[in-house]
This record gives C-alpha cells, sequence and structure tokens, in this order.
C-alpha cells in the first residue's frame, strides 16, 4: 500500500509470508501444484485448466518449475524435521527399517528406509546397482539421523544383506514376505509356468479383463 502523504510504500508482512520471496505464486498454488502432479497423476495441462477455473493464469512451464520447487521444499521441510520425527517413534517405541529399490530399465535404482510402523519415508537415494558398499553410507546415514532400528526388513539382494550386515549387526533381521514368496515360486514354478503359458497369458490384457473364459 502506497501513502498518498508522502508516497512511502507499506507492505504487509502477513501476505508476504504467503509466498516465496519474489515470487509469484504463493506456497498454497505450490503445494497445489504438486498435489496434483505428484499424487494425482494429472498432466500440466490438466493442471492449468484447474487452476484456471479458480482464475488463477498460469502455464505449462510455470506448472512444471512450480512441480520442481515442490520437490525441493519438501526435501528441505523433511530434512529439517528429522528430530521431529525421531522423536515421534521413540515416543513409539522405535522404528522397523524398511529398505527397498525400485529401476526402469538402464535408470538409476531409487533406493528407499522407511518406518514400517508410521509408513514414513526417512531417505532415498538414487544409486547405480545395490552393491554394499554404495548401500553401506546410506543405511549409516539413516543410523546417525534416527538410531539403531529395532528391526529391518528388506528383500534377499546379496548387497542389502551384506550392508546390513556391516551397518546393524545383531539388529533383528527380517525377509520381506512378498519377496521371498515371489523368488520360491520362481524357482519351484517358473519351468510349469513356461509350460502351461501362465507368464504369457496374464499379460494378456483380454485375459486379465475376462479371466481367461471364453463367452
Amino acid at each position: 500500500m502506497q501513502s498518498e502523504d508522502d508516497g512511502k510504500v507499506y507492505t504487509c508482512r502477513e501476505l508476504k509470508s504467503l509466498a516465496p520471496h519474489r515470487c509469484t505464486f504463493g506456497y498454497d498454488v505450490i503445494v497445489y501444484v504438486g498435489y496434483a502432479l505428484f499424487v494425482h497423476c494429472r498432466s500440466e495441462k490438466d493442471i492449468v485448466s484447474e487452476l484456471a477455473r479458480k482464475n488463477i493464469s498460469i502455464s505449462d512451464r510455470e506448472v512444471s518449475f512450480l512441480g520442481k520447487k515442490f520437490v525441493t521444499y519438501l526435501a528441505v521441510a523433511h530434512r529439517e524435521s528429522r528430530q521431529k520425527i525421531r522423536s515421534a517413534m521413540d515416543q513409539r517405541g522405535g522404528y522397523i527399517l524398511h529398505v527397498d529399490g525400485t529401476c526402469e530399465g538402464d535408470s538409476p535404482h531409487l533406493f528407499t528406509g522407511l518406518d514400517g510402523i508410521a509408513e514414513v519415508v526417512l531417505d532415498n537415494i538414487k544409486i547405480p546397482s545395490e552393491q554394499s558398499e554404495l548401500l553401506i553410507p546410506f543405511f549409516e546415514k539413516i543410523k546417525g539421523q534416527y538410531g539403531d532400528p529395532i528391526a529391518l526388513v528388506h528383500d534377499m539382494g546379496k548387497g542389502i544383506l551384506s550392508a546390513i550386515a556391516a551397518v546393524f549387526p545383531g539388529t533383528p533381521d527380517f525377509i520381506c514376505h512378498f519377496h521371498f514368496l515371489r523368488d520360491i515360486g520362481k524357482d519351484l514354478m517358473e519351468d510349469e509356468y513356461k509350460k502351461s503359458g501362465i507368464a504369457s497369458k496374464a499379460q494378456d490384457p483380454w485375459f486379465a479383463s475376462t479371466d481367461g473364459q471364453e463367452s
């Protein structure tokens, strides 16, 4: 607001707190875009249309930029909340560390550690492979931030097993039932699956939609 008497501009502290410094869009729009992109899997064009109905004019490129900003702010908020997360887990009696990685094709592995009790992501990292020498620093970081877990759950990867033995010796260690049964199923039934063609049928959209039954 500008004074009519002396021309001095007065700013509103509360209003300025609603948006990042020198930014056009407020935190509410950033959060809206982040949820729309990463939770509801909306396209940038869809988000532009949705915000237009709320009288917010924004371009596709600005939506993409705000999505990246949302991820950055979320990472910073998570890092600044580590002590609160640890206190909350301590009040519940500790945490169970679930670790697993995922990748698409030749892309890097996104490896994540989360508290299996509260289902809160504790940390993650991008690594070229799940080798123990790459996982040990990651596990040591989690241990330094949140202390020793009361138990661990993971798959049967050699790199994971070796890294856990090095960083969490003596901690109760469990194999994920899903990974265990899947691997056992492959070992026991893979030849039968190939002979019967079950694997190829399961990937057929028609078979999946009709359960393989002809009308």
